[in-house]
């Protein structure tokens, strides 16, 4: 297991926010500034096909705020070396703020997926910056002993207890689609909880939700998100009456959503188990979500 004190003593705050290259640089200036002044301490930046390069978004959060920088997750596919070689130029430029998540990434077989994973963690935990490991399942879950911490890709108590029982390290992060609602990006949240679900084979066994997952594995789902891409809603394309009749499961076992009341109170739940919550996507593609932020950090 990693010895490394760095993450007890990181001044971070209990809640994250989760800002995705997809935005235009303006649109991510202007949500970095209006996070600062609510009290957020960190910027978690993702990777998604189709989104600006993670990197280049952490030089424009770095560039234009004092806050951290946490990377959730970068893709164990981007390689090693590289990872190390572009943050270790953030570094020189903007100081040590930096976190790295590292997850598997999109392979056909989640054994080879595991494998890279794994090899990247043992590449980088002696690297000079914190590094995490993103979860969903007990094997990357267990990853986490070498290194800092552990972003659990889930915010519902009970499947992070379920985690919390094969890692051991001093960092425990809950990170997961959240959303004020009512919303004009409601329709982005139920997609966001729909791709972590179907994302977990072993929390769906683990939890015999079987039967949902094979109704969903009916539906095209990012087909449903290039439309939203694209400005369209969804209602009424092939496959989302699936998704709006499991409406209330994903919202409820898979997001922090709710008036602003019910997404503190989630929040203030969570950290009674993990140390730090990360608000993700598309809470900040709601910029009214994101002026009412002072009113749901703890």
């Amino acid at each position: 297991m990693r010895s490394s004190p760095r993450l007890r003593n990181f001044s971070i705050g209990r809640v994250g926010l989760n800002i995705n290259g997809d935005l235009s640089e303006k649109e991510i200036e202007e949500r970095v500034r209006i996070a600062e002044r609510a009290g957020v301490r960190v910027i978690w930046i993702g990777e998604f096909e189709g989104f600006q390069d993670p990197f280049s978004v952490a030089e424009t959060v770095s560039s234009r705020s004092q806050m951290w920088v946490g990377f959730g997750v970068l893709s164990a596919q981007k390689g090693c070396e590289r990872i190390i070689a572009e943050v270790e130029e953030l570094r020189k430029r903007h100081g040590d703020r930096f976190i790295v998540g590292i997850g598997a990434g999109s392979y056909q077989s989640p054994k080879e997926g595991y494998r890279k994973m794994r090899r990247c963690v043992e590449f980088l935990r002696n690297a000079e910056f914190p590094v995490v490991v993103g979860a969903s399942s007990p094997g990357t879950a267990s990853l986490s002993k070498e290194v800092d911490g552990v972003l659990f890709n889930s915010v519902k108590e009970e499947f992070i207890s379920w985690l919390l029982r094969f890692t051991n390290t001093a960092f425990k992060a809950a990170y997961g689609p959240a959303l004020i609602l009512p919303s004009s990006n409601e329709e982005d949240l139920l997609l966001a909880a729909a791709i972590v679900f179907t994302g977990s084979k072993r929390l769906i066994a683990e939890f015999r939700f079987e039967e949902v997952a094979k109704e969903l594995s009916k539906v095209d789902i990012m087909s449903l998100v290039r439309a939203r891409w694209e400005g369209r809603s969804i209602a009424g394309e092939e496959g989302a009456e699936i998704l709006f009749r499991h409406r209330e499961f994903l919202l409820q076992n898979f997001t922090i959503s709710g008036d602003v009341g019910e997404v503190r109170r989630r929040i203030k739940s969570l950290l009674n188990i993990c140390d730090h919550v990360v608000l993700a996507d598309p809470f900040f593609r709601d910029v009214d979500s994101v002026r009412r932020l002072k009113e749901v950090v703890v």
